[in-house]
């Protein structure tokens, strides 16, 4: 790991140190009422996933899964879900769900054994012990995804792009933001450290140093994401979002981005873009490429005119980028042919879309672009465009 990369311990008080053994323990008092409990459907203990992704099934009782209130003061029948992989820590935390259906990457398991844990959870992310489910499962996907190689390449920093400082938004609004020296993907939430790569962690109204983990409300690897203030109230808030290794733990040194908002209910959101777009808005007659389930980009090869624009769908159940920059290529030292750019040309990143987001970038210099999608470049999920002049 570089030198420069710190892995800081966050002040998350007793979480940060929390083992969730599969011991019972007394529920809190605010939901000793509903007694909540948690099954799992699937996969099922001993289950072989044939799938590049675990898709998770689980049945919850007695609680009210609410993403809107992620990081409010915990109430009584309102929670969350925690899915672990390989430990029960923060530190192999994939994320928090407010659905009982949702997938975990495989990106960066190997094939063979996994264990799975899921627990409830308060609004503030404190786990409710006793609804602890634990499955084992032999994982064995028809293309693998390992650990990117390391690209720590400077101090991560985060720039924002929209809503502008002190804007007035709706209680539910977009944030873009533009990282620098950082790759965001959620696919590699929970597994091993990889210089260069991480997720953001969003803030709301929350101390410079937390204590716990009340007021976080996102875990996005996007730079794209919806942020929902509808149960923090209208008035002034104040968001930090940070760039976090795998983990969860900070980069140090790092540059975070702080804004405050004013929530109205009478207030209408900006349109935002995606950085390359916000150079080159998207044009009428942009040519649509698939990034399909198949880890493929269809069509994988596209011809177009200067001047005209390419939008990448997600048609897929997995996240995925559109990037062309050679920096980015975590096997650049093997294949630098999957990042090749005409010259002039800039380079472009989507960052991690989600299923059913798209991205478009408008094409000015004419050539042979290659490109690939990040996390997916070792199972082949690279494309062309060629820009005729």
């Amino acid at each position: 790991m570089n030198a420069r990369i710190k892995r800081t311990s966050i002040t998350w008080g007793v979480v940060i140190g929390l083992l969730l053994s599969l011991a019972a323990m007394p529920v809190a008092g605010a939901y000793a009422q509903a007694a909540p409990t948690l099954e799992v459907v699937s996969p099922a203990d001993g289950a072989t996933v044939n799938a590049n992704d675990i898709q998770v099934q689980l049945e919850v009782s007695d609680l009210n899964l609410d993403c809107a209130a992620f990081g409010r003061p915990d109430q009584p029948g309102v929670g969350e879900i925690l899915a672990f992989v390989d430990g029960a820590t923060v530190a192999q935390l994939a994320n928090f769900y407010c659905t009982d259906t949702f997938t975990i990457a495989g990106d960066g398991l190997t094939p063979g054994e996994h264990t799975l844990a899921f627990v409830l959870a308060s609004s503030t992310h404190t786990p409710m012990m006793d609804t602890v489910k634990q499955v084992t499962i032999d994982f064995q996907p028809p293309q693998s995804v390992p650990l990117p190689a390391a690209n720590y390449t400077g101090d991560p920093g985060i720039t924002l792009t929209s809503p502008q400082d002190g804007a007035t938004v709706p209680p539910s609004f977009p944030v873009q933001v533009i990282q620098s020296n950082f790759s965001p993907t959620s696919a590699l939430e929970g597994k091993t450290n990889v210089p260069g790569y991480g997720h953001y962690h969003v803030w709301v109204d929350a101390p410079e140093k937390p204590a716990s983990l009340a007021n976080l409300v996102l875990m996005p690897g996007t730079n794209g994401f919806t942020l929902n203030l509808s149960a923090w109230g209208e008035g002034e808030h104040t968001i930090r979002i940070e760039p976090a290794q795998n983990d969860h733990t900070m980069y140090d040194p790092a540059t975070p981005v702080t804004f405050t908002v004013t929530v109205s209910a009478d207030a209408t959101p900006a349109p935002i873009a995606s950085p390359a777009a916000l150079a080159a808005g998207p044009s009428a007659d942009a040519v649509t490429v698939q990034m399909t389930d198949q880890l493929r980009f269809e069509p994988e090869d596209v011809t177009i005119a200067v001047g005209q624009a390419v939008t990448w769908v997600n048609a897929s159940a997995l996240p995925h980028t559109t990037t062309d920059d050679l920096a980015k290529n975590p096997v650049a030292e093997a294949h630098p042919e999957y990042a090749q750019l005409p010259a002039e040309a800039e380079p472009w990143d989507s960052g991690l879309l989600q299923p059913e987001e798209s991205f478009t970038y408008t094409f000015s210099v004419p050539g042979t672009y290659a490109y690939f999608c990040i996390p997916h470049v070792l199972s082949g999920m690279v494309g062309t465009i060629t820009v005729q002049g």
